[in-house]
């Protein structure tokens, strides 16, 4: 892929980032979105973006500073060859470019470095759900030696890494959710879409066609016709799995954003399955 980077190529359109915490739903929401006739979908794209993704102990948090021309020239390049190679071989009018890498969300100011009028949509899930999550891929997986499961870690993620997983990933999440709302919120609005995972999966179709009006895509019946109107609920799992421990240590590490969010609209919110 450094090869590439000396070769000649042309202007980079508008590439879409999707962002969001591990297991918020982005991996199903690119698969979907990726289907649209125009986009090249490399997802994730870990030796494109994140040489080091190996590593168990750097820094997962880059900054537009950290940008050197050549990894800027070496990602333009890539991306613009992969989106004509793309194009070449399914014979369609692919013009732009998306990627779903959950390290990305801790990298928007490095991102628009090298394409500065990249657009984003940010997947939001309810928090509870996404640590659940975590901590399941954790334990089928056997990755309990890695740094909180190798998922995406936000600035100060050695202050509780070591900590009870149930606080570890809830400040994980909390982390993640602050870096990508600051960074955001410093990019013209027209370029930003969010939604809920929740939103996203009762009303799949409405949702992909607000996207495309927004970043300009084709939304016509027969570009949207692919995507079906709703995908399965897998939100309703936490309640049955954690224990009521559990679920304290999260109400302690995750209320505020939960708040912030919509989720809930107090401290003691009651556990769904709880509920008469």
């Amino acid at each position: 892929m450094g090869a590439i980077a000396l070769l000649p190529h042309g202007t980079v359109d508008r590439p879409i980032f999707i962002v969001g915490s591990p297991r918020s739903g982005t991996s199903v929401f690119s698969r979907y979105f990726g289907m649209h006739p125009e986009l090249a979908n490399w997802s994730e794209g870990h030796c494109l973006f994140d040489p080091s993704y190996l590593s168990r102990t750097n820094e997962h948090r880059w900054t537009g500073e950290m940008m050197t021309p050549f990894m800027r020239r070496r990602l333009r390049s890539n991306v613009w060859w992969y989106t004509r190679f793309v194009a070449t071989r399914q014979g369609l009018p692919i013009r732009r470019f998306t990627n779903k890498l959950p390290r990305n969300t801790l990298r928007i100011p490095y991102l628009l470095e090298a394409f500065p009028d990249a657009q984003f949509i940010h997947i939001i899930r309810d928090g509870r759900a996404v640590v659940r999550s975590m901590i399941r891929v954790v334990e089928r997986q056997h990755k309990e030696d890695r740094v909180l499961g190798a998922f995406a870690r936000p600035e100060g993620w050695q202050e509780y890494f070591e900590k009870d997983r149930y606080e570890a990933h809830s400040r994980q999440w909390v982390g993640i959710e602050k870096t990508v709302q600051k960074d955001l919120s410093e990019i013209p609005a027209e370029n930003v879409y969010r939604t809920r995972y929740e939103w996203f999966i009762r009303e799949t179709r409405k949702i992909m066609k607000e996207i495309c009006d927004q970043f300009e895509l084709r939304s016509d019946e027969k570009a949207i016709g692919r995507w079906p109107e709703q995908l399965e609920n897998r939100n309703e799992k936490w309640p049955r799995e954690c224990s009521a421990e559990e679920i304290e240590t999260m109400r302690k590490w995750l209320t505020p954003m939960l708040i912030e969010y919509g989720y809930e609209e107090r401290e003691d919110w009651v556990v769904p399955e709880l509920i008469e």
